[in-house]
C-alpha cells in the first residue's frame, strides 16, 4: 500500500450531530483496525476526564495518556486512539507551566506534528464552531489530517437524511411523513434515529401514514410541548403539570432544552397573534408558520385561547426567565411550575 492510499494518521470529528459524530468515528476506526481485534488496537481517553481540577489523579490521567502514545501496540501491528472532547485542549497562558492541561497540549501537539509510526489518532468534540478549538492545533489539523463536521443549526431540516434512514431501516416514507417526523421529533438525528427504531420494530413492513407517525410520536420532548401548551392555552393547570413532569423526569439534565421548546412554540403563538390581529386568513398562516395541517390548526386554536396582551406579557416573563433556568437548574422545575401555574390563574391577562 503506498502511502498515498494509507488513511489520514490525525482525525477531527465534530459537531452537534452526535450520531454522526460517532458513526463516522466508528467507521474511521473500522477503516484503521481492519482485520485486527479491537480489545488488542483500540485505547480511548476523555479530555475533560484528564483535566478535572482533582489534583493526582487528572496527572495521572494524562501519563496514562502519554505512556499511550509513546508504547507500540503489543498483540497488532497498529493501534488507534481515540481522544474525546478535543476542543478542552488548549494551549497554557503561563510559559513553564507543567499542569496537566499544558502536558497534554504539548503532547498533542507533537503527535500531530509528528505522529507515532504504528498508531492513528482520532480526535472528537461535541463543539460547533473552529473557533472553539486550540487555533494551532486546529490548524496543523487542517493542513496534514482530516477534519469532518456535523452541524446541525435550529432552522435546518434533515428531510434527506430520514428519509434515506427510514429506507435503510425498511420504513419507506412519504415526503409529507417525513416533514411531519421533523416537525415533531426535531432535527437531532439522534432523536430521529431513536424514533424510527421505533416505528421500525413496531410499524415494519406496514404502510407508513400521518396517522400511525402521529399515534407512535405522542410520548416525544416536541409533541409533549405542543400537549403542554394546549393545556395552558385552555388554562388546565394539572394536565400541563404532568407533562412537565414526565419530560423532566425522562429527561432530568435536559430543562435547558425542554424550555428552549417551550419558548420556541410560545413565540410561534405569538407570531400567530399578531397575524390574526391583522387579518391573514388561516389558509395564510398555516403557509407561513410550515407545520402539518393538524399541527398547524392545533396551535392556531391555542393561539386564539389566549388575548394578546396576555401573550405578550407570556413571552416576556418567558425571556426574563432565560437565564435563571440556563444557570440555575436546580430551581429550574419550581421555576416552570410556578410559570404554569400564573399563566392557568390568568395572572398574564392585565399589565403588570
Amino acid at each position: 500500500m503506498t502511502n498515498q492510499n494509507l488513511p489520514h494518521k490525525i482525525c477531527l470529528i465534530y459537531g452537534n450531530q452526535q450520531l454522526l459524530v460517532e458513526e463516522t468515528t466508528n467507521s474511521l476506526i473500522d477503516q484503521r483496525l481492519e482485520g485486527r481485534e479491537h480489545e488488542w488496537s483500540l485505547e480511548r481517553f476523555n479530555a475533560q476526564e484528564m483535566l478535572k481540577p482533582s489534583g493526582d489523579s487528572a496527572k495521572n490521567c494524562v501519563d496514562d495518556f502519554l505512556i499511550s502514545c509513546e508504547t507500540l501496540p503489543m498483540l497488532s501491528d497498529r493501534k488507534v486512539i481515540q481522544l474525546d472532547n478535543f476542543e478542552l485542549i488548549k494551549k497554557a497562558v503561563k510559559k513553564n507551566d507543567n499542569s496537566a492541561a499544558a502536558r497534554l497540549f504539548e503532547a498533542v501537539q507533537n503527535i500531530i506534528n509528528k505522529p507515532p509510526e504504528s498508531l492513528w489518532f482520532i480526535f472528537t468534540s461535541p463543539a460547533m464552531r473552529e473557533q472553539d478549538f486550540s487555533k494551532p492545533l486546529f490548524r496543523s489539523i487542517k493542513q496534514g489530517g482530516r477534519i469532518q463536521k456535523f452541524v446541525a443549526y435550529d432552522n435546518s431540516s434533515p428531510f434527506n437524511w430520514v428519509v434515506q434512514r427510514g429506507e435503510k431501516k425498511g420504513l419507506p416514507l412519504s415526503a409529507d411523513a417525513a416533514r411531519l417526523m421533523i416537525n415533531i421529533v426535531g432535527n437531532d438525528l439522534t432523536d430521529l434515529d431513536h424514533e424510527l427504531e421505533k416505528l421500525s420494530l413496531y410499524l415494519s413492513g406496514a404502510p407508513i401514514t400521518e396517522e400511525l407517525i402521529k399515534e407512535h410520536i405522542r410520548g416525544h420532548k416536541h409533541f409533549s410541548v405542543f400537549r403542554m401548551t394546549e393545556a395552558l392555552s385552555r388554562k388546565e393547570l394539572l394536565p400541563a403539570l404532568e407533562i412537565l413532569d414526565q419530560q423532566l423526569q425522562a429527561a432530568p439534565r435536559e430543562h435547558v432544552r425542554l424550555f428552549a421548546l417551550i419558548i420556541m412554540q410560545f413565540r410561534r403563538l405569538l407570531i400567530i397573534h399578531s397575524m390574526l390581529s391583522q387579518f391573514y386568513k388561516e389558509a395564510e398562516i398555516l403557509a407561513k408558520i410550515s407545520l402539518p395541517p393538524f399541527l398547524g390548526k392545533q396551535v392556531l386554536g391555542q393561539a386564539r385561547n389566549f388575548s394578546s396582551l396576555e401573550m405578550q406579557n407570556i413571552y416576556a416573563e418567558l425571556a426574563k426567565l432565560d437565564l435563571r433556568v440556563k444557570f440555575k437548574s436546580s430551581l429550574a422545575p419550581l421555576l416552570l411550575q410556578d410559570l404554569f401555574q400564573r399563566i392557568c390563574n390568568g395572572q398574564f391577562k392585565t399589565t403588570a
